[in-house]
């Protein structure tokens, strides 16, 4: 399951808006903050928990979600955002837009659950192995608060909110960040608003647009899934590469897709599936020559091919020289530029 970089890229500005030592925090992590393309990302769900972490253990706060809420951007969800503005009433957006969570997060689930004469947005984990972290959950719930006064121009504002974490800050800092009462302990995290907001009619509600939105929003999740179905192909590359060969049919045969159709999306992202193999086999062979004491001739069979020769020939075509040599160079220490006097 993995995550939005536009979910990061709030955050990222929060902490930036809110002075915190990004560059230390980021160092921590192994990222170089201004080099990270943070919109472009798709990070592993699991590494929240590890960001957070560090996050507390650099700024010494240990409910920092919270603390960051205030400086936080309101999230722009791009296409999320258009199909609610586009749509004709609230409701309507809300369940158009919950079709394409996937453009956000694999791992968040947002439900509305109409309860007499209220409404609540439920957020949960899309797995109950993953939990939704304290401070994500904080931070996910006070953007959907936000978005939802912005979409209805300021009109609905929470009645109430519940937090599935305990809390480790003072009531009073809770109330005054969400603006509403605040609970603790619940079985999942939730805003409740006026069921009313489901009737407000947008003034930007545009048919024609709402189209070009939803068309656009469908193409946008077709792509992620694409790059999904490569992500998925990798994994099978490195169980199976080095133990037999790895055939387009095998691959297929494991992921539960006809050849063709396999063939087909490969097609419509922009590769193939030979290609994918060449790109992994070059990866491995450069991991394991650089990083490893692994001898060459075991390299052979573990990236997947069946003669020394093939191999030596295929890695002179990718480096431009043969393995040994770039393993000597790889290893080489750094000469320094002055000399002694």
């Amino acid at each position: 399951m993995r995550d939005s970089g536009q979910m990061l890229q709030v955050v990222h500005t929060g902490m930036v808006n809110a002075g915190l030592d990004v560059q230390r925090i980021y160092a921590r992590l192994g990222y170089d903050a201004e080099k990270l393309p943070l919109r472009e990302l798709r990070t592993a769900h699991q590494l929240q928990s590890f960001f957070w972490e560090t996050v507390e253990a650099v700024t010494g706060d240990s409910e920092i979600g919270l603390h960051l809420c205030p400086h936080l951007p309101l999230y722009r969800g791009e296409v999320l955002e258009y199909l609610l503005f586009s749509s004709r009433t609230f409701g309507e957006g809300v369940n158009r837009a919950l079709k394409y969570l996937r453009l956000i997060s694999d791992a968040l689930n947002v439900r509305l659950v109409k309860d007499g004469s209220s409404v609540c947005i439920n957020l949960t984990s899309a797995a109950l192995s993953t939990p939704v972290q304290r401070h994500t959950e904080i931070c996910m719930l006070y953007e959907l608060v936000r978005l939802v006064g912005e979409v209805t121009e300021g009109r609905f504002r929470p009645l109430a909110v519940a937090l599935s974490c305990q809390p480790r800050a003072a009531l009073a800092e809770y109330e005054q960040v969400f603006g509403c009462p605040v609970s603790f302990g619940a079985g999942s995290a939730q805003a409740r608003f006026d069921a009313a907001v489901l009737d407000y009619r947008s003034p930007h509600w545009d048919p024609d647009l709402l189209q070009l939105h939803e068309e656009f929003a469908a193409k946008r999740l077709s792509k992620i899934e694409r790059q999904d179905l490569i992500e998925r192909i990798r994994a099978v590359f490195s169980r199976r590469l080095e133990i037999e060969q790895c055939e387009l049919e095998d691959v297929a045969r494991e992921l539960q897709l006809a050849p063709r159709r396999l063939r087909f999306e490969l097609t419509r992202a922009g590769t193939s599936f030979s290609q994918l193999r060449t790109d992994f086999r070059y990866a491995l062979a450069r991991r394991l020559l650089a990083h490893s004491e692994e001898p060459i001739e075991n390299i052979v069979y573990l990236t997947g091919f069946s003669e020394p020769s093939t191999f030596y020939r295929a890695f002179r075509r990718w480096a431009g020289m043969t393995p040994l040599q770039y393993r000597e160079q790889r290893r080489k220490p750094a000469v320094s530029d002055t000399q002694p006097a």
